[in-house]
């Protein structure tokens, strides 16, 4: 049973985020609103001690910054590949989820702030997520020491990294872990519509005033597997672990990835919670978030040995 302080959250966000998504028309107005919100309440969020640092990639097109802990392990690195619909971004909400993530998990992270479209469509993003994946190793981290973890659009984007760091010839990193991952642009789950009353934070897509899929294919087809990587060959992935929610939209794309990662051999947990909203770990007040956040530590404490 889903905590009080979640169904107050739930409330709230249906009162507000998902009106935003379906009214707002305007992607620089929604841009505007989010950067609001995150600047009043995400700076509040982060944790004393936690430590941000900028870092300048050779050859990168995008900002990244190094999020820490004083006394965690230097070489366990998380590269966090924050969500937003790929057209907006809340550095400070991700740096205060992502700092109590790398303190349970004795590691740092390396927060990749890709470019979001529209005015940087696919590839993009992953092309940025490949260049901060390489730099690490060059860094001399070893790959086993590095997991990939990504909320929402950057769940999606964390599974379509490991598919290209396969095709890439690359080593494979020690795990991944997603947060209600974005994994199949099409829209066509049956979990779009039949969740799309109880999801808190999301409108339907055919009732969004703005739908990024659009935006962030370009020229691409939806069913591309670097676009949608629910569709890629999983063979050779590293484990894989998933939180998602029963009532949100993109329930179905972590069922699939669990049916699909099995079938491929690959080590998939797909971890279900009861009617908290859509990337409830970002909301530090949350009972469920603690304990989220506490449970993924764990695994990437497992498998980054």
């Amino acid at each position: 049973m889903q905590s009080w302080q979640t169904d107050l959250l739930n409330l709230q966000l249906s009162l507000s985020v998902k009106p935003m998504f379906k009214y707002v028309g305007s992607i620089d107005r929604i841009r505007q609103m989010v950067s609001l919100g995150d600047g009043l309440m995400g700076k509040v969020a982060i944790p004393k001690g936690t430590e941000r640092e900028s870092v300048t990639l050779p050859g990168a097109e995008f900002e990244a910054e190094w999020i820490g802990v004083e006394g965690t392990d230097p070489e366990r690195v998380v590269l966090y590949l924050p969500g937003g619909a790929f057209i907006v971004r809340m550095p400070n909400v991700h740096s205060a989820m992502v700092s109590k993530l790398c303190r349970n998990a004795n590691a740092k992270a390396l927060m990749v702030y890709y470019r979001l479209a529209p005015e940087h469509p696919f590839p993009a993003c992953l092309d940025d997520a490949i260049l901060a994946y390489q730099w690490l190793l060059d860094q001399g981290i070893p790959a086993e020491k590095i997991a990939i973890a990504g909320d929402s659009a950057g769940g999606g984007l964390t599974l379509s990294t490991l598919l290209a760091i396969k095709q890439r010839s690359l080593p494979m990193p020690g795990c991944a872990y997603m947060l209600s991952p974005l994994l199949d642009v099409s829209d066509h789950a049956p979990s779009r519509w039949k969740n799309a009353a109880s999801d808190a934070a999301l409108p339907a897509p055919q009732n969004r005033a703005i739908n990024p899929r659009p935006m962030y294919l370009g020229e691409n087809a939806p069913e591309d597997p670097m676009v949608s990587p629910i569709n890629g060959d999983f063979t050779g992935l590293p484990p894989l672990y998933i939180q998602v929610s029963d009532s949100e939209m993109l329930l179905d794309d972590s069922l699939r990835l669990a049916r699909r990662g099995h079938s491929y051999d690959v080590e998939v947990t797909v971890d279900l919670w009861h009617k908290v909203p859509h990337v409830w770990q970002i909301f530090g007040f949350l009972p469920e978030s603690r304990e989220a956040l506490e449970k993924s530590a764990k695994f990437l404490r497992d498998n980054t040995l």
